[in-house]
């Protein structure tokens, strides 16, 4: 769906008590960002979970404590951005450009992060449980500071086993 421009204007103007109280009034209505140019946003504690974010400018965005679950973030512009504390479980990450991200403490539960550049991103103690890192550009030393990375998988008897890919 396009960019609905009464959500931006809301969003921009409103602060999170004035989007978080409309969200609660309207929850059948998905935040319609696509392509929203946020770039330096303050957006710290807003709930924007199951918003479509797709292809979004969030360059150095204050996203610091906010609900993103289940959001579309494919494609977005997230680089520099603070998602300290945020809960992205289920967001849908692809292609995203995380490049010098602060992820630090949030919860990545089950996020697909299919093919993102999460390169210089900080990920100390973050927790990517299930999280889909598939031609993600993230490195092991990065890897090696979150909280929490359990995977599952199917064994050959065909029971999902699930293991901790930080302690091997």
């Amino acid at each position: 769906m396009p960019l609905n421009q009464q959500h931006l204007e809301l969003l921009k103007k409103g602060g999170a008590t004035t989007w978080n109280t409309w969200r609660k009034s309207h929850p059948a209505t998905l935040p319609q960002l696509h392509g929203a140019d946020l770039s330096g946003a303050d957006l710290g504690k807003y709930n924007l979970s199951m918003a479509n974010l797709r292809e979004a400018n969030l360059h150095e965005a204050n996203l610091s404590a906010s609900e993103l679950n289940e959001a579309n973030l494919n494609g977005a512009n997230l680089a520099n951005a603070d998602l300290s504390g945020a809960s992205l479980i289920e967001a849908k990450l692809e292609f995203s450009d995380l490049r010098g991200a602060n992820l630090a403490d949030a919860d990545l539960t089950g996020a697909d992060l299919t093919g993102a550049d999460l390169m210089t991103a900080n990920l100390h103690g973050a927790n990517l449980n299930y999280a889909r890192l598939k031609d993600a550009l993230i490195s092991d030393e990065q890897l090696s500071t979150v909280k929490s990375r359990l995977e599952e998988m199917l064994s050959p008897e065909g029971r999902f086993i699930t293991r901790d890919l930080n302690h091997p």
